[in-house]
C-alpha cells in the first residue's frame, strides 16, 4: 500500500504541475493583451472626447460590473467549476474590447467597458479559486506568485508592443480582444480538472460529504481540508459567533478596499499626468507598465516565498510600502530613469502583496462556502475603485492632475494601516 500511495501522490503532483503551467500560460496570454491596452485606455478616452468626470465614470463602471462578475463567480461555483468559468469570462472580455475599438464617443466607450468588467470579474475569481483547489496549502502564496509572475511576463511584453501600436489608439483593443479569445480557447482545451482533494491536506477519517455527480466542481473540498487542520474547527462553527467567523474576511477586505481605491485613482490620472507633467509619450507610459512587470517577475516570487515562511501579513504591508514609493517618485517628478527604476521595485511589491493577500484570504475563507466568501470579499473590495476613481477625477477637474494622483496615494496609506487589524500569521522558529 505505501508504494501505491506514493505512486498516486506523484501522479497527482504531475497533474498539479500541469494545472499551474497551463494556468500560468493563460495568465501570460491574457496579460499580454490587457497590458497593451490598459496604459493607453485613458489617452484613448480623451481622444474620443471624454472629460475627467467621464473618465472617472469609465473606471468606476468597470469596477461595478467587475464586482457583479465576481459575485456571480462565487454564486455559480456550485454549478459551474472555476475551470469552466474562466473561458466564459475571457470570451466576454474579448467581445467587449472588439466593441471598444469601434467607439467614437465617451458614452459607448463607457458601456463597452462595463461589459469588459463582467468578463474580467468572472475570470479573476475563477482563476484564484482554481489555484485554491489545485495548490498545496503550504505554498499558496508562492503558487499565486508564480501565476502572477506569468501574468507579469505578459505585462513586460505587452506594453513594449503597445508602445509601438500607440500611433493608432484603436489597434490595442483589437489585439486584446484577440488575446482574450486565445486565452478562452486554451482554458477549454488544456486546463485540467480540479482534484477532488486539495494537495497538502489530509482526508478526514469521517465520511466526507457526498460529491455531485454531474459536475467536476467540488465545493466541499476545502471544508475537508480545514476540518483536518486542527481539531476539526468547522465542527465548532455552530457555537462560534458570526463575528469570529467573519472578522478575518472583513479586515482583509479593508486592505483590498484601500488598495483598489488607490488603483482606481492611479489608472484614472497617471496616463494624463505622465504625458502632461513628466513629459512622457504614450509609448513611454506603456513602458512604465513594462517596468512594473519586470519587477513582478524578478522580485514577486522570491518575496512570496519569504511570505510563506515568515508571515504573509507582513509581506502585504511591505509590498504596499514599495508600491507607495512609485507614487512619491512620480509626484516629486524624479528624472524618468529613476521613475522607471522605482516602477520595477514597486512591481515586485505589488506582486508580493497581492499573492500574499490571496493566500491569507484562501486560508480565512470557510471551506464549505469558499467560492461565495472568496467572491464576496474580493467583489466588495472592488468598490474601492469607484471611490478612488471618483475622488481622483474630481480632484483633477477642480484642482489639478497632481492633486488627483496624490489623492490616490492616500488610499495606499490607509490600506497599510488596515493591516493592524489583521491577525499575525508569522511563524515561530
Amino acid at each position: 500500500m505505501p508504494g501505491g500511495g506514493l505512486g498516486a501522490r506523484f501522479a497527482v503532483l504531475r497533474e498539479l504541475d500541469r494545472s499551474i503551467a497551463v494556468l500560468a500560460s493563460i495568465a501570460f496570454i491574457s496579460s499580454v493583451g490587457v497590458s497593451i491596452m490598459l496604459p493607453l485606455l485613458p489617452l484613448f478616452a480623451i481622444q474620443v472626447g471624454a472629460t475627467p468626470s467621464e473618465l472617472g465614470l469609465m473606471v468606476s463602471i468597470f469596477a461595478v460590473t467587475q464586482t457583479i462578475g465576481q459575485l456571480g463567480s462565487g454564486a455559480m461555483i456550485g454549478r459551474v467549476s472555476p475551470r469552466r468559468q474562466m473561458p466564459l469570462g475571457q470570451a466576454s472580455y474579448a467581445a467587449a474590447n472588439f466593441l471598444i475599438s469601434t467607439a467614437t464617443a465617451a458614452v459607448p466607450l463607457i458601456a463597452f467597458r462595463a461589459l469588459a468588467g463582467l468578463g474580467g470579474g468572472l475570470s479573476i475569481i475563477a482563476e484564484r479559486l482554481y489555484i485554491a483547489r489545485v495548490a498545496d496549502r503550504a505554498k499558496l502564496a508562492f503558487t499565486n506568485g508564480i501565476v502572477s509572475a506569468a501574468g507579469s511576463s505578459g505585462s513586460v511584453l505587452g506594453p513594449t508592443i503597445g508602445a509601438i501600436l500607440a500611433i493608432n489608439l484603436r489597434i490595442p483593443f483589437i489585439v486584446v480582444g484577440t488575446t482574450a479569445t486565445l486565452a478562452a480557447i486554451a482554458a477549454i482545451l488544456f486546463l485540467p480538472a480540479e482534484p477532488k482533494v486539495a494537495p497538502g491536506s489530509a482526508v478526514p477519517s469521517a465520511t466526507p460529504p457526498p460529491l455531485p455527480e454531474s459536475t467536476e466542481d467540488v465545493p466541499a473540498v476545502a471544508a475537508a481540508v480545514d476540518a483536518s487542520a486542527a481539531a476539526a474547527p468547522d465542527v465548532e462553527a455552530p457555537s462560534a459567533s458570526r463575528w469570529t467567523r467573519f472578522r478575518p474576511l472583513i479586515v482583509l477586505g479593508l486592505w483590498s478596499l484601500g488598495f483598489n481605491a488607490a488603483y482606481g485613482g492611479w489608472i484614472t490620472t497617471f496616463g494624463p499626468y505622465s504625458t502632461a507633467n513628466l513629459g512622457m509619450s504614450p509609448g513611454g507610459v506603456s513602458l512604465i507598465f513594462a517596468a512594473f512587470g519586470v519587477g513582478s517577475i524578478l522580485l514577486g516570487p522570491p518575496l512570496a516565498r519569504i511570505a510563506d515562511r515568515s508571515g504573509r501579513r507582513r509581506m502585504v504591508g511591505f509590498g504596499t510600502v514599495l508600491v507607495f514609493l512609485f507614487f512619491v517618485a512620480a509626484l516629486v517628478r524624479l528624472p524618468q530613469p529613476l521613475i522607471y527604476l522605482t516602477a520595477a521595485v514597486s512591481g515586485g511589491g505589488l506582486a508580493a502583496a497581492q499573492s500574499s493577500w490571496f493566500a491569507l484570504l484562501s486560508v480565512a475563507t470557510d471551506g464549505a462556502r469558499r467560492g461565495r466568501s472568496f467572491g464576496f470579499v474580493t467583489a466588495l473590495s472592488n468598490l474601492g475603485v469607484i471611490v478612488g476613481a471618483s475622488l481622483a477625477s474630481q480632484a483633477w477637474e477642480r484642482v489639478g492632475l497632481a492633486e488627483g494622483l496624490a489623492t490616490a496615494s492616500i488610499f495606499l496609506v490607509l490600506a497599510a494601516l488596515s493591516l493592524l487589524l489583521v491577525s499575525s500569521d508569522r511563524r515561530s522558529g
